[in-house]
């Protein structure tokens, strides 16, 4: 997996760090997918899974088609893939708008906000 720092560039949030790294993946990739990412700075991660250790976010990044590692500011952290490669759509993405920037992002993925925000339903995601 290829991995990328992008240094401090007045990140002062995960939403403006995710900005940063989907605007630098879309720079390397072709359709970038979020797979997984942690926060360090509030200990947040995903995909969540239960009785995991606290790393297992990366592992499931690393097993699930992750290809690029993004760490902004040395806090924020972002596992992509590509779904340039994708056959047919998968029910289990959902495409993010964010300050007119889309992307793709796996449920697990999404942060509950963006979940919230885009009327995702538990069971099954909505493509967006």
């Amino acid at each position: 997996m290829q991995r990328v720092e992008i240094p401090d560039q007045n990140v002062k949030s995960f939403f403006q760090a995710r900005s940063a790294a989907v605007n630098k993946a879309g720079e390397l990739l072709s359709r970038p997918v979020i797979v997984a990412w942690k926060d360090d700075r509030n200990g947040q991660f995903a995909p969540q899974i239960p009785g995991a250790m606290v790393d297992r976010w990366h592992v499931y990044g690393e097993h699930n088609e992750g290809v690029l590692e993004l760490e902004v500011a040395d806090d924020y952290h972002f596992i992509f893939t590509d779904a340039d490669g994708f056959a047919e759509p998968d029910l289990n993405l959902t495409t993010i708008e964010d300050n007119g920037t889309r992307f793709m992002c796996l449920n697990d993925a999404c942060t509950a906000e963006d979940k919230e925000k885009m009327g995702y339903f538990a069971g099954g995601g909505l493509g967006g």
